[in-house]
C-alpha cells in the first residue's frame, strides 16, 4: 500500500544540487508531514517526491524517496524526545521565571528622583505597545529604569522576551550589573549577551571559506551544548561561558550563543542585531514577535542606520573581477563586469561631467547630486547579482590550489553588490544620490537621510519599545529622526543632581572655527592652563578632531612640560583603551593627569570616572560634524520638511557630542566638578537654549585670569561645605 507525498521548497542554493543544509531541513520537515501522513490514512510506505526551487534558475531539482511507516514512527519519536528536553526550561519559565518577575520588587531601597516616573512610563508603553522616547540625564538610573518595567511586563504576560540593545560594550555590561542584581533579590532570570562572530569565532572565520574547513561547523551536538549552558544556571551568560562549552562539544559558539539566546528571557546584543539588514538575528526579526525592545544610547541610533542603509562603490570595484588573475580567461563574470564598467560610465559620467573641476593639488574633482537611480543602472545590478551567484555555486565544486581564495573573493564582491542591490530597493524620496568624479575614478554612493520610516519599520518587529539616553535633546529633533510620529509617547526627565555640583564657564571669546584654529592654540592652552589650576586632579579635554587633538596637546606639553599629558590616538587597541582609563583611577598619584581626547570618540561615551578619578571637562569647540555633500543634503532635506536645515545637519548632532563629553564629569550625588566651554558660537541663543537643566549656572567669561578666579572660588565653596 503506497502513497506519495510532494513537498515543494525554495532553497538559495543550485535546485540540482541542493546543499546539506537545505536537504537536511527539507528531509526532516517532510518526514514529519509524511508520518502525520501515514498515521491518517494508514498507508505503510510513502513515497516523499521533493521539488527544490530556485528563482534564479531555469529549471527546477527533484528527489524521490521510498520510506516506510516504521522508519517514519521512529523518525517521529526521535523528534518528540529530543524536544522533550527543551521542554523543561519551557516549563520552569512558565511556572517559575514568570511568577518571580511578576513578583518582583524594585531592586533599590530608595528610587531617584524622575525614576518613578521613567519606570512608569516605560511599563505603559511595553504593556500597551508602542514606542516610548525617553530623556534621562546620567544619574536617572536609565538602566533599571528601562530592565525593571520590561521585566515586569514579562511577568504580568504582556511580552515574551525583552531585546536590551546598545551600541556600547560598557552599557551591556551596565546591564548584566543590573540583571544581576534582581537575580540576587530572588527574580530567575534567564538571559545572555551575543557577541559579534567576528570577536568569538575560535577557528580564524574558516567557514567563511569553507564549511568543510571548520571543526566546529557541524553543530551536530548543539542541542546538548545549549543545554548544558542552562543547565549552568547563571543569570546571564557571556562569550567566557559560551565559549567553553563550545569548545567541549565542538560546536560554534555564535551558534551556540544564538541557540541559547532562544530560552532566554533577556538578550542583550548590539543595534545591529536588529537593525543591520545583513547580520539582524533572522530568527527573532524575521516575522518579528511578542517583544519588549530597549534601546540604551538612543542618540547614536540615527547615525548607525545611515551607515546600514547607504552605500558607496566605483567603477573600479564594479569591474575588480575583470582584474582578477583568479577567474579563468573564460570566465562569463571577467567579461560581465568589464562591459559593467562601461556602461558605469556610460550612465553616470555625464551627470558629473560639468562639474567636473581642477583642484589646489592640481587633481580633476567633481560630484553631483541625483534625486533618481537612472533605470539603466537597476538591470546593470540585477545582471551582476544573477551571474556572481552562478559563478560562486560553480566554484564549490572547483578542486584547483585556488578555489579556497577564488570563493572567499567572489563572497565579498557578491555581498557588496548585493547590497547595493537592496538599498536600490530601498531608494525613494529619503535618499540621495551621489556621483563623485576624483583623479580619473568615478564612484557614486546611494546616502539615506532620513532614518525614520527604516528606524519605525524595524521598531515593528516587536511589540513595543523604549528608546532612551542621556542626550535624547532636543526630543522632538530625535523623535523625527528615530521614527516617532504624533501616537509615539515623550518622556524628559529632570537631572536628580543639584547645580551646585558643577560649575560651567563659556569661553566665548574665542574662535575655533576650522580657518581661525591654528591662530588661537596658543589662547586656547591658556583657558585650560586657567582652568585646571584652580585645583590639582584629573582633566579630560575634547577637541573636534584627532589632528586638532594632537596639535593642541604638542603645544600644551611644550608649555606645560611638568605636568603629566596623555593623548588619545586613532585606532587603539582594546588593552591601550583600558590603559588609558586606568591612569584616570590610580590613587597613588595626587598631581595632575591632562588628556586630550576627541568628542563623539571613546571616551565621551559610556564610561564612569566617579568621584576623584574626573574632575573636570574642557570642551573646545561646538563638535559640529565636517561640511560634507552629505550634510548639506541632510540640511536641505531638513530644511524644506521643518524649515530647520542647519540644526538638523550640524548644529543638533554637534551639541549631542558636547554634551556626551561634558556628562562625563557628574556620575553621582557626591562628585563635583567643572565644565568649561571654548567657543565664541556657544554664546548664540541657538546653543544657549539647548543647555541641559543642570547647567543653571552658565558663566560667560571673557579671559584666563577670571575663569581662574570663578573656578578657585567654585572649588572653595565646595571644601567650606564639606566641612
Amino acid at each position: 500500500d503506497k502513497s506519495q507525498l510532494v513537498i515543494a521548497r525554495e532553497i538559495e542554493s543550485d535546485p540540482k544540487k541542493p546543499g546539506r543544509r537545505d536537504m537536511e531541513k527539507i528531509r526532516a520537515e517532510g518526514f514529519v508531514t509524511a508520518h502525520i501522513f501515514a498515521e491518517i490514512t494508514g498507508a505503510e510506505s510513502v513515497d516523499l517526491r521533493f521539488i527544490f526551487l530556485n528563482p534564479t534558475y531555469p529549471e527546477h531539482g527533484e528527489k524521490i524517496e521510498h520510506v516506510t511507516r516504521r522508519k517514519l514512527s521512529d523518525f517521529f519519536t526521535k523528534c518528540t524526545t529530543a524536544i522533550a528536553v527543551f521542554a523543561r526550561p519551557e516549563i520552569e519559565r512558565v511556572t517559575e521565571r514568570i511568577p518571580s518577575m511578576k513578583q518582583m520588587k524594585f531592586p533599590y531601597k530608595s528610587v531617584r528622583e524622575g525614576q518613578s516616573e521613567f519606570v512608569r512610563a516605560a511599563y505603559r508603553t511595553l504593556a500597551r505597545g508602542g514606542t516610548l522616547y525617553a530623556s534621562a540625564p546620567t544619574g536617572t538610573g536609565k538602566t533599571v529604569s528601562a530592565l525593571y518595567p520590561a521585566l515586569r511586563a514579562l511577568g504580568d504576560g504582556k511580552r515574551d522576551k525583552v531585546f536590551y540593545l546598545t551600541p556600547k560594550a560598557t552599557t551591556a555590561a551596565a546591564a548584566k550589573e543590573c540583571l544581576e542584581l534582581m537575580a540576587s533579590e530572588g527574580v530567575l532570570i534567564r538571559a545572555t549577551i551575543l557577541t559579534a562572530k567576528e570577536k568569538c569565532c575560535q577557528n580564524n572565520h574558516v567557514c567563511r571559506t569553507s564549511r568543510m574547513l571548520c571543526s566546529y561547523a557541524k553543530c551536530n551536538r548543539l542541542a546538548e551544548a545549549t543545554l548544558e549552558l542552562y543547565n549552568l544556571k547563571i543569570t546571564v551568560i557571556t562569550a567566557r561561558e559560551i565559549a567553553k562549552i563550545s569548545e567541549k562539544w565542538q560546536v560554534c559558539p555564535y551558534e551556540l550563543s544564538l541557540s541559547y539566546s532562544e530560552l532566554c528571557d533577556v538578550v542583550i546584543c548590539d543595534i545591529n542585531y536588529l537593525f543591520d539588514p545583513a547580520v539582524y538575528i533572522r530568527r527573532f526579526f524575521t516575522d518579528g514577535g511578542n517583544f519588549a525592545i530597549l534601546i540604551d544610547e538612543a542618540h547614536n541610533l540615527a547615525e548607525r542606520a545611515r551607515e546600514m542603509y547607504s552605500i558607496e562603490i566605483s567603477a573600479g570595484e564594479i569591474s575588480s573581477p575583470k582584474r582578477s588573475d583568479l577567474l579563468g580567461p573564460m570566465s562569463l563574470l571577467k567579461k560581465i563586469t568589464g562591459e559593467a564598467e562601461d556602461l558605469f560610465y556610460e550612465i553616470f559620467y555625464p551627470t558629473v561631467k560639468e562639474e567636473i573641476h581642477t583642484s589646489h593639488d592640481g587633481i580633476p574633482r567633481g560630484a553631483a547630486n541625483l534625486t533618481e537611480i537612472p533605470w539603466k543602472m537597476y538591470t546593470l545590478v540585477d545582471n551582476l547579482l544573477q551571474n556572481t551567484e552562478k559563478e560562486l555555486y560553480y566554484n564549490l565544486n572547483a578542486i584547483d590550489e585556488e578555489a579556497t581564495e577564488r570563493t572567499v573573493f567572489l563572497r565579498s564582491y557578491y555581498y557588496k553588490i548585493k547590497k547595493l542591490h537592496d538599498v536600490m530597493a530601498l531608494f525613494d524620496s529619503s535618499y540621495r544620490l551621489f556621483v563623485f568624479f576624483d583623479n580619473g575614478e568615478l564612484r557614486i554612493k546611494l546616502f539615506c537621510i532620513d532614518t525614520g520610516k527604516i528606524i519605525k519599520s524595524r521598531l515593528a518587529k516587536g511589540a513595543g519599545a523604549v528608546l532612551f539616553s542621556a542626550t535624547l535633546s532636543p526630543i522632538n529633533y530625535y523623535k523625527s529622526t528615530l521614527g516617532g510620529d504624533a501616537s509615539d509617547d515623550v518622556l524628559e526627565v529632570g537631572s536628580p543632581f543639584d547645580s551646585s555640583q558643577l560649575s560651567v564657564c563659556v569661553m566665548d571669546k574665542i574662535s575655533t572655527r576650522f580657518s581661525e584654529r591654528e591662530d588661537t592654540l596658543g589662547a586656547v592652552c591658556r583657558a585650560i592652563a586657567a582652568a585646571i589650576s584652580a585645583r590639582r586632579g584629573n582633566y579630560m579635554i575634547f577637541s573636534p578632531s584627532f589632528a586638532y587633538s594632537d596639535a593642541l596637546s604638542k603645544i600644551f606639553r611644550a608649555k606645560y612640560p611638568t605636568l603629566n599629558v596623555i593623548t588619545q590616538k586613532k585606532n587603539m587597541t582594546a588593552r591601550e583603551k583600558s590603559e588609558f582609563i586606568e591612569k584616570f583611577k590610580d590613587e597613588t598619584d595626587k598631581s595632575y593627569l591632562v588628556a586630550f581626547c576627541v568628542m563623539g570618540g571613546v571616551y565621551s561615551e559610556g564610561i564612569d570616572l566617579a568621584g576623584d578619578s574626573l574632575i573636570g571637562a574642557i570642551i573646545v569647540g561646538i563638535g559640529m560634524p565636517t561640511l560634507s555633500y552629505e550634510r548639506e543634503a541632510i540640511a536641505d532635506f531638513y530644511q524644506e520638511r521643518y524649515d530647520e536645515g542647519k540644526q538638523y545637519a550640524y548644529i543638533y548632532p554637534g551639541m549631542n557630542r558636547v554634551f556626551q563629553a561634558a556628562g562625563r564629569v557628574i556620575r553621582t550625588e557626591n562628585d563635583r566638578g567643572i565644565i568649561v566651554l571654548i567657543d565664541d558660537r556657544f554664546a548664540d541663543p541657538i546653543y544657549k537654549k539647548s543647555a541641559p537643566s543642570l547647567w543653571k549656572g552658565l558663566r560667560f567669561i571673557e579671559d584666563p585670569k577670571r575663569l581662574k578666579e570663578v573656578l578657585t572660588e567654585f572649588w572653595q565653596n565646595q571644601s567650606d561645605e564639606k566641612k
